[in-house]
């Protein structure tokens, strides 16, 4: 059965244009996903689809990496170098402008 823009012929082909034909946020969830019809896809067809299942799951590292990192660094585990890149916070107020102690 052709998919209207002719991009999907088979069974196979309108799993993998399920998967990407949507382009919404990537999510772990979304990996996994993707992950368990390739496998399928793979159990079918032979390793053909091989190649996209070590995709998915160097994406799907690579994201679990990215997230980690984030939350180590936004609960103050940042490393040093990091932290000399930061700009110094701004005063509040300029020294000039403060007023006097009395």
């Amino acid at each position: 059965m052709a998919a209207a823009n002719g991009l999907c012929s088979d069974s196979q082909s309108a799993a993998i244009c399920a998967i990407l034909a949507p382009m919404q946020p990537v999510s772990a969830q979304r990996i996994e996903n993707a992950i368990r019809i390739v496998a399928r896809l793979i159990d079918m067809s032979g390793e053909t689809y091989w190649p996209i299942l070590e995709r998915l799951e160097a994406e799907l590292a690579a994201l679990a990496s990215r997230e980690e990192r984030l939350a180590r660094y936004l609960a103050g585990g940042r490393p040093q170098a990091a932290r000399r890149l930061l700009p110094k916070p701004a005063r509040s107020m300029p020294r000039e402008d403060r007023a006097p102690h009395a």
